[in-house]
């Protein structure tokens, strides 16, 4: 029987599979990104079915025939606050680019501190959202140098906002964000894996 290893999580996404299964997909801390099906995690009272998205916890996994099973949850999962629509679509846009971004079982601990971080703050606005999305694209090695031609628009402020998302630094609240939400925009369309829709979604929420 295989043995449980615990992984210090966040859920990045889960569907309903089967009658009663949820299967996630995790950034862990230890081993990158990670698929698991969580068993009966939809029935009534389950012990699994705190593990939603958004939700950072520490939880039991067995591989079975390279598939990996929940077979716990080590410790309460703790919920980012759901109270400000802001704060959910900010968080949903980080997961929704970790998840067009990143491959199974390549290990960034950066990144996961990174949202682990966000997650627990009070409260994300857009600014937080470009600053973690420069970050990771500097942490994956795709971010270029603010001398490249694709920075030529951006103001001295916003190249100062974009060096210091990189490195993982406070940036300044006040600047602009239309020029580094285009950039942001045209980057992840270059290295995503498949089309993002939570920015629109967002973008329309703000409208309204």
């Amino acid at each position: 029987m295989p043995h449980a290893r615990t992984f210090d999580c966040i859920v990045l996404a889960s569907y309903d599979v089967g009658e009663a299964d949820r299967f996630v997909i995790l950034l862990t801390r230890e081993a990158g990104r990670l698929a698991a099906r969580v068993p009966g995690a939809r029935r009534l009272k389950s012990r699994l079915a705190a593990l939603l998205p958004l939700t950072h916890c520490s939880v039991e996994l067995k591989e079975t025939r390279g598939n990996f099973i929940v077979s716990g949850i080590a410790m309460s999962v703790r919920s980012a606050d759901p109270a400000h629509l802001q704060n959910f679509l900010a968080r949903t846009q980080m997961s929704e680019v970790l998840l067009a971004l990143l491959s199974d079982g390549e290990p960034v601990s950066e990144i996961f501190e990174a949202l682990s971080k966000l997650l627990h703050q009070e409260h994300c606005c857009p600014l937080d959202f470009l600053a973690f999305t420069f970050r990771v694209l500097a942490l994956l090695g795709v971010l270029p140098e603010t001398t490249h031609h694709l920075f030529a628009a951006l103001s001295p402020e916003e190249r100062v906002f974009v060096q210091a998302s990189m490195h993982g630094k406070p940036v300044n609240e006040a600047v602009s964000c239309t020029q580094l939400r285009a950039l942001s925009m045209r980057l992840l369309q270059e290295h995503c894996t498949r089309p993002l829709r939570s920015a629109d979604i967002a973008a329309a929420c703000s409208a309204a």
